[in-house]
């Protein structure tokens, strides 16, 4: 049906079945039928690749820099798209490639069941390419994580490829998207240091300012260095509150501070800050005309109408000059509270007192450590992260990565012995920084088994790097993680079935009797 569109891969998937005729996130049905196009084309590259040797990096390259803008909340631009497409198919042109784009529309494949393992997969990887492109703009790459993206995307591909192949490349999947955090982890930390323990203020001052949102370091650096005698402050919105966390970027005394939520209350936020806006990863929400006149986009992120700042050439910046001068015609942002945040508690820093902590575990003042990682979102039913936190009882920490922690980072919830009880280890990919913190405890405890361990999961999912994190997590062998909202809709019932059963996995429920059940050691 002309106009019509199916899309099923995140959690705002319209009544938890899949949006039909447009995006619930401001996706029109152009632009999600563009990018199963694009999805489908790099499908063809990588069916291409597969089995070649002598093969240069820049092909796995281009497939994960154009996976990374069909994640959702990034990329609205078709025009963006539509280029994105072309370069796929020179890209087959160039390796003298006479394999064909499969169908790109998700319903071709009529089983439900064979729908739900391709488009996990195929989102899985989505989350894989994300984690991979920061890593990438600071030049990190491995070869293990561009194989199996083609060994994926091909598999996908194929309509011969069984249930239990796809199942098997599902959990290869986990174990690559570990590989892919541990990348992101050692890209950011060699580039700018280990993240230490900062208070970072949330008050504004009375320069002109720019914000930057989204997740990429080596963007907010270069702003940083191109602004540093400007007379101009940086702020961070959403995922970038972690740069304050990094001794070479803390260095720069005009990144300010951070300023507003998480990625969904842009609308607000952005129409509050007066100065110019730059996002530069997911998620970006639909435009408004409070702040069109002064938010650019970079990276893969796009919208059309907006200006695009390039990517950056070999050796050289990006150009933020236009930014720049934009913000020196424009009045300071307005206040929005004066809350001060703490976080900076990655790998490297707790680790460093594994020791203390697993002796306060011992004695008692620790009783459970509670992980909530993943993403924010609209959804009213979040609220409940919020009533989980305060419904757990004054013994337990919580550990945090990702912009779910904007459900009660500003919460007082005091200290044990020192440590603060919200212990917040940075953006989504540094889950992998909780995983490294569980396993040295574990260590330290002389526990053998996880399910021992005082540690219970909660996965605030919304999109595709949730997603990935989550299968890491399973990978890993941890069990009875809670996934909220609600599961995705992408998973059929067989799925349901076997997370249940085999890996604890469990919906969340009310606040009290999650906390209470928790407390419990289920």
């Amino acid at each position: 049906m002309e106009g019509s569109m199916f899309c099923y891969q995140c959690q705002e998937a319209s009544g938890n079945k899949g949006c039909t005729v447009s995006g619930r996130c401001g996706e029109t049905t152009e632009t999600a039928n563009l990018q199963d196009r694009l999805v489908a084309e790099l499908k063809a590259v990588a069916l291409t690749l597969e089995g070649r040797t002598n093969v240069t990096r820049e092909f796995s390259r281009f497939i994960v820099r154009a996976m990374s803008a069909t994640l959702t909340d990034t990329n609205f631009n078709p025009d963006r798209i539509y280029a994105l497409i072309d370069e796929a198919k020179r890209a087959l042109k160039t390796l003298d490639s006479d394999v064909q784009a499969p169908d790109p529309s998700i319903l071709s494949v009529k089983d439900p069941e064979e729908r739900s393992y391709r488009e996990i997969l195929v989102y899985g990887v989505k989350g894989v390419c994300a984690f991979t492109f920061h890593a990438l703009a600071l030049g990190y790459e491995d070869n293990a994580i561009y194989n199996f993206i083609i060994k994926a995307l091909s598999a996908a591909a194929k309509p011969e490829t069984t249930l239990e192949r796809l199942a098997l490349l599902i959990v290869e999947c986990g174990r690559i998207a570990s590989i892919a955090m541990a990348l992101l982890d050692e890209a950011n930390t060699e580039t700018y240091g280990s993240p230490t323990m900062t208070q970072i203020p949330c008050e504004v001052g009375s320069r002109p300012g720019i914000l930057m949102s989204g997740q990429d370091l080596k963007d907010l650096e270069e702003l940083l260095i191109q602004t540093e005698h400007a007379g101009i402050d940086v702020y961070t919105h959403g995922e970038l509150l972690s740069a304050h966390t990094y001794p070479a970027l803390r260095k720069f005394a005009h990144l300010r501070g951070n300023y507003g939520g998480s990625w969904w209350t842009q609308p607000q936020d952005f129409a509050s800050f007066n100065g110019p806006i730059v996002v530069n990863s997911n998620c970006i929400t639909p435009v408004q005309d409070a702040y069109r006149g002064r938010i650019f986009t970079t990276g893969m992120v796009g919208c059309k109408g907006v200006p695009h700042i390039t990517h950056r050439h070999i050796g050289m910046q990006k150009d933020f000059s236009a930014v720049i001068e934009l913000a020196r015609t424009l009045p300071p942002p307005a206040p929005l509270d004066n809350a001060v945040l703490t976080a900076g508690f990655g790998h490297h820093q707790v680790c460093s007192v594994i020791s203390q902590i697993a002796r306060y575990v011992e004695s008692g003042s620790i009783r459970r450590f509670i992980v909530i990682a993943g993403s924010d979102g609209r959804d009213p039913r979040r609220e409940y992260y919020t009533g989980l936190v305060k419904a757990l009882p004054a013994d337990t920490v919580i550990l945090t990565a990702g912009c779910a922690k904007y459900r009660f980072n500003k919460l007082d919830l005091g200290k044990i012995n020192g440590i603060p009880r919200i212990l917040d280890a940075g953006q989504s990919g540094d889950a992998y920084s909780i995983v490294r913190i569980v396993l040295e405890l574990q260590n330290a405890l002389g526990i053998r088994t996880l399910e021992k361990l005082p540690v219970s999961f909660v996965l605030s999912w919304y999109e595709q790097r949730d997603l990935a994190v989550f299968l890491s997590l399973l990978t890993l062998g941890f069990k009875n993680i809670r996934l909220g909202p609600a599961f995705p809709a992408f998973f059929a019932p067989s799925v349901v079935e076997v997370l249940t059963r085999d890996y604890g996995v469990k919906p969340i429920d009310t606040p009290e009797a999650d906390a209470e059940a928790m407390m419990a050691g289920n």
